[in-house]
């Protein structure tokens, strides 16, 4: 893991200053914002559909989901056992281009509103690999959620 994360920083550092495509800037920042809002309708379909079909997304746990339907039965579990988000914030840390791909690793804050009536605050990182479809729509194709 720690090999993998320094190849990773180093590969990042390196296409550091590789021109991130305009519309893949504008598609990162609005499906952020449409992430939210799904988080926010518990709509677990609609967060599915920003992921590739063939995506991979690694849990904060550290499991693994291939795929647009697991990514959507995880989803729909979660809002299940976790309560319904009210609030949030993604951070954008940094982007980098890697040949075709967009890298993108940042922070997020939800706000969690819990049956009982309180509510916590749920904080974590992320590594978010982004690629363009056959159609030009720019997808997560690999997720990493970090503690």
């Amino acid at each position: 893991m720690i090999q993998l994360t320094s190849t990773l920083a180093l590969t990042l550092a390196l296409t550091a200053g590789a021109a991130i495509p305009p519309a893949a800037r504008k598609a990162i920042a609005e499906t952020n914002a449409a992430w939210l809002q799904a988080m926010k309708r518990h709509d677990a379909a609609a967060i599915a559909a920003i992921y590739g079909d063939e995506a991979v997304f690694v849990t904060a746990a550290g499991d693994m989901l291939h795929g647009r339907a697991a990514i959507e039965q995880f989803e729909r579990k979660r809002f299940e056992t976790t309560g319904r988000v009210v609030d949030g914030t993604i951070g954008d840390d940094g982007l980098a281009r890697a040949g075709d791909l967009v890298y993108e690793w940042g922070h997020a804050t939800l706000r969690v509103a819990r049956d009982d009536g309180t509510s916590t605050v749920v904080t974590g990182r992320f590594l978010t690999v982004w690629a363009k479809d056959s159609s030009g729509r720019w997808h997560i194709t690999r997720n990493l959620s970090l503690p």
